[in-house]
């Protein structure tokens, strides 16, 4: 299963041990000369999981079992589960689906909600995705995993039924279900609960839902969404001036959940963010160091360690020391990337932040090396956001014609990021063609929160490091019409609501 990312159990016969190895390749296991017992123990192999290659071990095993022994329901279920896991392996998702089907049929005791979702994702089947999402119970709710769902939402989005998710959210909301979701999925679906609130006759309870919102960039998207005006004053008011309120409590939540469990890498990547966001550089600095003090070398990093170094560099930036944040993204690009898929985070991170600055043929080669890791480990987002890298490096440098291929790769990929495509576009002194493809954004509700947010005025960024490139926002003062477009569905943030740790930089 190569995009699955659940847990899947088989049903097999319990045997004792076997003399036969089980097959240790990709090829099809012979399983005409293989005995009962043989065939388990092929299933039972831990360390060669059939899971991982459903078709070639999977299918035939399970269907050689069930031809020798008929009738037994958990056999023909450990069949069907995996003909659904082949469906996958050869990206035939409604396959997949029909199988999950009748697996659920024949085994309703069994819980198949995830790799229903799944499969109703891969094959955008926004109804069956839809479905499922009204028929989750409770324990669902509490341990679908936020990928998943956050995957299922882009899904429905893309299909065109963002307002059927955003009602299913107020539904939850209002029926007390919030609360049972992991907590960032909490807080994205208190604020589709409150958009959806916002354009029916229901009602919702406003503060109810902001509580579940901690995440301060949250809070600059819905200053400026106009489907969310007639909640600014409760937003405004917990938000605070400069965003102060909000990064204070972001910053006291994320560092007492820290406190209570500091072996868990995402609350120590969640401090080191909250510090960022409040303005204490220095500390956030030193609670991404405590951890570097403790290691050797970068063996034994996890992904939450990642992001708390890669707030570190974006410190070191806020606080004027960019050597000491070049070393930290030196360090990050040099962990195996082949180990550590999550590594394109960083590689990508380091080539914008040279280009930004600036530093053209340095950035050139590391949005190479972002490239080649990418390659396998890179989203459609990501090698947009290499793309537009190369393309402004190149055009910096007079490569004009190597920068066209890169900014026709943007044009015709600009659905996975419209902002990207533009930002690309302008680099290469194209701005009426990035004004046009912006606007061509924001009438589609596809893609238009894709935009908005970033057509705000630089300052409102909380996480990235100030950029020399231009900036879609840009686009505003030039293209009237453009700017009509935007005031239809947003409004420039007030001036007062700034964050605080904007002025406290030393790099701005």
């Amino acid at each position: 299963m190569r995009h699955l990312g659940i847990l899947v159990a088989a049903c097999v016969l319990v045997a004792g041990p076997s003399a036969v190895a089980a097959a240790q390749d990709d090829k099809s296991v012979d399983v005409e000369s293989m005995t009962v017992n043989e065939l388990v123990d092929v299933l039972q192999d831990r360390r060669n999981p059939w899971t991982d290659r459903a078709c070639t071990v999977g299918v035939p095993v399970h269907a050689e079992l069930n031809k020798r022994i008929p009738g037994r329901d958990f056999i023909q279920s450990g069949l069907l589960l995996a003909e659904a896991l082949c469906a996958d392996e050869n990206d035939e998702y409604a396959l997949g689906a029909a199988k999950v089907a009748e697996l659920e049929a024949l085994s309703p005791e069994q819980d198949f909600t995830g790799l229903g979702l799944y499969f109703a994702r891969q094959s955008e089947d926004a109804p069956a995705a839809l479905e499922r999402l009204r028929g989750l119970t409770d324990k669902q709710m509490s341990g679908l995993g936020r990928e998943q769902l956050w995957a299922v939402g882009r899904m429905l989005n893309e299909q065109g039924t963002t307002t059927e998710y955003e009602a299913l959210a107020l539904h939850w909301a209002n029926s007390g279900k919030l609360g049972l979701f992991d907590i960032d999925l909490q807080s994205s679906l208190a604020r589709n609960a409150l958009i959806s609130a916002s354009a029916s006759d229901e009602t919702v309870n406003v503060d109810g839902m902001l509580a579940l919102i901690r995440r301060p960039r949250s809070y600059t998207d819905m200053l400026a969404d106009r489907r969310l005006e007639p909640f600014w004053p409760q937003i405004e008011e917990r938000a605070g001036v400069g965003l102060t309120a909000i990064t204070a409590e972001f910053s006291d939540w994320a560092l007492a959940r820290l406190d209570t469990n500091e072996g868990d890498r995402d609350r120590f990547s969640d401090a080191a963010h909250a510090l960022h966001f409040e303005g204490r550089f220095d500390e956030a600095v030193k609670l991404a160091q405590s951890w570097r003090n403790k290691q050797d070398d970068l063996d034994t990093i996890k992904e939450g360690d990642g992001w708390a170094l890669n707030i570190q560099a974006y410190a070191y930036d806020a606080l004027g020391e960019t050597d000491k944040a070049d070393a930290v993204f030196d360090a990050l690009a040099a962990i195996d990337y082949e180990e550590n898929y999550w590594v394109v985070n960083f590689v990508i991170n380091r080539a914008s932040r040279l280009i930004g600055r600036g530093r053209w043929e340095e950035g050139l080669e590391a949005a190479k090396l972002a490239r080649e890791v990418a390659k396998e480990n890179g989203s459609p987002y990501a090698k947009m956001i290499v793309a537009e890298d190369h393309a402004c490096a190149l055009t910096k440098l007079g490569r004009d014609a190597e920068a066209e291929a890169e900014l026709e790769y943007l044009r015709e990929n600009w659905k996975d990021s419209a902002t990207l495509a533009a930002s690309g576009l302008m680099c290469a002194g194209k701005r009426d063609e990035a004004a046009s493809l912006v606007r061509t954004a924001i009438a589609d509700e596809r893609y238009r929160d894709g935009v908005i947010g970033n057509l705000q005025a630089d300052k409102f960024e909380l996480f990235y490091a100030p950029s020399i490139l231009p900036g879609i926002n840009d686009l505003l003062s030039d293209y009237p019409e453009l700017r009509a477009d935007f005031e239809k569905y947003a409004r420039a943030i007030p001036d007062e609501y700034t964050p605080a740790a904007h002025g406290l930089r030393k790099d701005t």
